[in-house]
């Protein structure tokens, strides 16, 4: 499928939570995508590490992170941030192995996923132009994004003290890319950062399905990213909008 070499230059990396080792090979099919000098950065549980080592071709960058399993796929990522691991990147592409065993159709939503945001080189391209061009900082499916009040669920106080923890702070709303896999400019994220929310926050593993500290994070990403007013948009470079 080729590698967009005619991409603007940007410093790319794509980050992938990797709890299920057997979709690892999804996650290199999308880092094949990209510019051939992109580092994949994986966060899995310290047991998975040399698992996923041995399935990844020697001349692809990788860097890995052991992850306790808490906090699913956010946690990992924020501790990444927080750590100054992404600091060296203008844009990241965000993905877990996601199978969502409680959805009927949870392994299509994620291949539907991976494909969109990577798929092939001119997809690629005309995403890094996209940042390059516009004020992009937050990119995902349409389809995908949540605005309408009931998406809330058991998380809108938990969401209010996360904002007031960022600097600058973030106005609470909801506006969010459901599942957590999106393209993000590095920089919208430094008020969540600035928040800076331990590992030890984040409630054990138990299959909650809401109300967990990740499930309100996964509401905040959006909201970093427009206390940095940078935008919010679809893949196909329109603004999305929300509910006031």
């Amino acid at each position: 499928r080729g590698r967009p070499y005619d991409a603007p230059q940007a410093n790319v990396a794509l980050v992938a939570h990797v709890f299920y080792p057997d979709l690892f090979g999804e996650i290199l099919a999308a880092h094949s995508t990209l510019p051939g000098h992109s580092a994949l950065i994986v966060t899995a549980p310290r047991e998975r590490l040399a698992e996923i080592r041995a399935l990844c071709p020697l001349h692809v960058d990788l860097r890995l992170h052991a992850s306790p399993n808490r906090g699913r796929d956010v946690a990992p990522f924020l501790m990444l941030l927080n750590a100054g691991a992404l600091d060296p990147f203008d844009i990241v592409l965000k993905l877990h192995t996601k199978k969502s065993p409680h959805l009927l159709f949870g392994g299509l939503r994620r291949r539907m996923l991976y494909v969109s945001l990577a798929g092939d080189s001119s997809n690629i391209s005309r995403m890094l132009a996209h940042f390059a061009q516009s004020n992009a900082g937050l990119v995902g499916m349409r389809s995908l994004f949540r605005s309408r009040p009931s998406f809330w669920m058991a998380n809108r106080d938990s969401v209010t003290r996360i904002c007031a923890r960022m600097s600058p702070p973030a106005e609470p709303r909801l506006a969010f890319f459901e599942g957590t896999m999106f393209w993000v400019r590095v920089a919208a994220l430094a008020p969540l950062r600035a928040a800076a929310i331990g590992e030890g926050e984040f409630e054990e593993e138990a299959g909650q399905l809401d109300g967990t500290l990740h499930h309100a994070i996964e509401r905040a990403f959006s909201l970093s990213v427009l206390a940095s007013r940078f935008d919010i948009t679809d893949l196909q470079g329109r603004r999305l909008c929300w509910d006031q």
